[in-house]
C-alpha cells in the first residue's frame, strides 16, 4: 500500500458542472527529478545515488468510486488509502507504476 495515505478534497466550482456530470478521479506517479537515491542510514539522510532509471509507461489509476458527481465531489474527501503501487511493468491489475529509489509526486486530477 501507499504511504502515507493520500486524500483529497475538492471545492468550488468545476467548470459549468451540470447535475448529471460525471467525474472520474485519476491518480498518477510521476518522479520528481532524473536521479536515484539510497538511504544512509549513519547519516540517517537520502542521499543521490546516480542517473534514474528510464520512467515507466504512464498509468493512471481510477480511484474505484470513480465516475463520482460534481456534488459528491465537492462534499466528501477522496481517499486513495487502497492503492498499491508497483515497479512491475507487466502487472495487470491497474496498479501504478513506480521506481522504488527515486523521488515521486502523486498527482490527482478529474
Amino acid at each position: 500500500r501507499m504511504f502515507t495515505t493520500l486524500r483529497v478534497s475538492f471545492s468550488g466550482p468545476l467548470r459549468q458542472a451540470q447535475p448529471a456530470d460525471r467525474y472520474a478521479v485519476l491518480l498518477d506517479i510521476i518522479a520528481v527529478d532524473c536521479r536515484r537515491y539510497r538511504y544512509a542510514y549513519h547519516r540517517s539522510s537520502w542521499l543521490v545515488a546516480g542517473k534514474a532509471d528510464p520512467p515507466p509507461p504512464p498509468r493512471l489509476y481510477a480511484h474505484p468510486d470513480s465516475p463520482i458527481s460534481a456534488e459528491a465531489l465537492r462534499k466528501q474527501v477522496v481517499s486513495f488509502e487502497k492503492v498499491k503501487l508497483t515497479n512491475n511493468e507487466m502487472d495487470k491489475n491497474g496498479q501504478p507504476l513506480r521506481h522504488s529509489t527515486q523521488q515521486k509526486l502523486a498527482k490527482v486530477s478529474h
